[in-house]
């Protein structure tokens, strides 16, 4: 299994969460300079696009351009756009590794993340259940943000159910912070360290 991807996105939550912190203190200063920045961003990495899209002939950033929002007075709803956008692609790393992980042990399991995680778990030692739990309860976490409105739905709370006490109600709200990322990405490496134990065996 490739860690390197873990690794990177590691990077990007530090990066991520301290840029958003600096800026949060600072009171988002130079604000008028958003174009600037935008345009600054597109030059961050070359290639711009590695194949031909017609898009490129389309013209990038503005100079004149405003936050529609102030981000100083709707910091909470970025930030938990942003703790989305981060989960969302652990979760794509997570189902990624679990594939190889299969491949690996010459098995199958379903389509969907939750499948693949309740087959590697035979492979586990039953002291890690909880980071099979936490695993699952991240792939449901990540389904209702995504895919349910950030309302809790009868299929995500059939996922977490047996472990979450008491269960999300359906309709809820789902509220998730940063530290979770952090839970969760231990919860992963964990549960596929002890899945590679049985590589080979």
């Amino acid at each position: 299994m490739n860690w390197e991807r873990v690794n990177s996105w590691t990077s990007t939550l530090y990066t991520v969460l301290y840029a958003l912190d600096v800026a949060k203190n600072n009171g988002f200063s130079n604000r008028e300079n958003l174009g600037e920045t935008i345009i600054s961003c597109g030059n961050w990495f070359e290639p711009k696009c590695s194949f031909s899209s017609p898009l490129l002939d389309e013209d990038f950033g503005r100079a004149k351009v405003t936050f529609r929002r102030d981000p100083a007075k709707n910091f909470e709803p970025i930030a938990q756009n942003v703790v989305k956008m981060l989960l969302q692609d652990l979760v794509v790393i997570f189902d990624e590794m679990m594939s190889e992980a299969l491949l690996e042990l010459s098995t199958k399991a379903g389509e969907y993340p939750q499948s693949k995680v309740e087959k590697l778990y035979t492979y586990v030692d039953d002291r890690f259940e909880w980071s099979r739990d936490a695993c699952l309860e991240m792939i449901a976490v990540r389904n209702v943000l995504c895919h349910a409105g950030g309302q809790w739905n009868e299929r995500s709370i059939n996922i977490v159910k047996d472990f979450v006490s008491p269960p999300p109600e359906f309709g809820d709200r789902l509220i998730i912070g940063t530290p979770m990322l952090f839970r969760y990405r231990k919860a992963m490496r964990t549960f596929l360290n002890e899945v590679k134990k049985s590589f080979g065996q």
